[in-house]
């Protein structure tokens, strides 16, 4: 059992279910601090606070930080962490994916990932707490997801996916169960102080097979309407402005990444915290 508190922030994010999950099946508990309200399993604490406006509250002292917010949100309000041990932050490869992107918001992602990296090292070493960074790929669990789960409804009431072909882009999509698996290993881990690790799922396929499988858990056999980039990213404009569809965040950059490599390098987070991620076979209920 680790002698340090361990505080969650962002209680409502995809990953901090699993990773509660697994810390209650471990006896632990934590103080789970989020703007809005988020389930707590029994014995562990929630507290409802934006960092921002929240006048006197800083982090207990000695503690283990767990940070599921985004990288370039944590790096604000880093003076509320003086005096913890340690922060395990997760950010996203993101920050090497977007960075040719055409699309300028994109763009502009990857180089606030950037700068709120550098940040966070920076004021962990000049305050003397260790840190962790976790950098997971394509996160899923199939149910809150802004990727797999949108794609899954899509096929729901269509019956049929729009991809860019031949979509032959590769893919390393990370269940969040498999995150907070990730987190639970860098906890009270030497080996991870003031590493940054890429974390991904348990297999590597096309952009085209994994929406295969996306079919498959939806119990549905394939159906693909393959088109040059260009067309359907017009098909999209059009489809949102009329409200067929809702999906306005997608674009002609998301369109051509089906053809673009998206794996990383993972070795090094595998074998330092041997979270042993599980291949992709997705789930949908309800």
């Amino acid at each position: 059992m680790s002698k340090h508190p361990l505080v969650i922030i962002g209680g409502n994010s995809l990953i901090a279910p699993w990773l509660m999950q697994r810390l209650r099946a471990e006896g632990r508990t934590a103080d789970v601090v989020s703007r809005t309200k988020a389930h707590v399993p029994e014995g562990f604490r929630f507290t409802a606070m934006d960092l921002g406006s929240a006048r006197n509250w800083i982090a207990p002292e000695n503690a283990i930080v767990v940070s599921l917010l985004p990288l370039w949100t944590l790096v604000r309000y880093m003076p509320r962490f003086i005096g913890v041990h340690s922060i395990i932050a997760t950010g996203s490869t993101s920050r090497f994916s977007k960075t040719i992107s055409n699309d300028a918001k994109e763009r502009a992602i990857a180089a606030n990932l950037e700068i709120a990296e550098h940040a966070l090292e920076e004021w962990c070493v000049k305050s003397n707490v260790h840190r962790t960074l976790l950098r997971p790929t394509l996160i899923y669990d199939g149910m809150r997801d802004q990727n797999i789960a949108r794609m899954a409804r899509f096929i729901r009431r269509f019956h049929f996916l729009p991809i860019a072909a031949p979509a032959k882009g590769l893919r390393q999509p990370i269940h969040a169960d498999d995150v907070a698996k990730a987190i639970m290993k860098a906890m009270d881990n030497e080996a991870a102080h003031g590493k940054s690790f890429n974390v991904a799922g348990g297999e590597v396929l096309t952009y085209r097979a994994m929406a295969e499988r996306v079919f498959a858990g939806l119990g549905l056999k394939p159906r693909f309407l393959a088109l040059p980039v260009t067309w359907l990213s017009r098909a999209f404009r059009v489809a949102s402005k009329t409200g067929l569809v809702r999906e306005s965040s997608f674009g002609s950059s998301i369109f051509e990444r089906m053809n673009q490599d998206l794996i990383f390098d993972v070795e090094e987070g595998l074998r330092v915290l041997s979270y042993q991620p599980r291949g992709f076979h997705p789930e949908f209920h309800g």
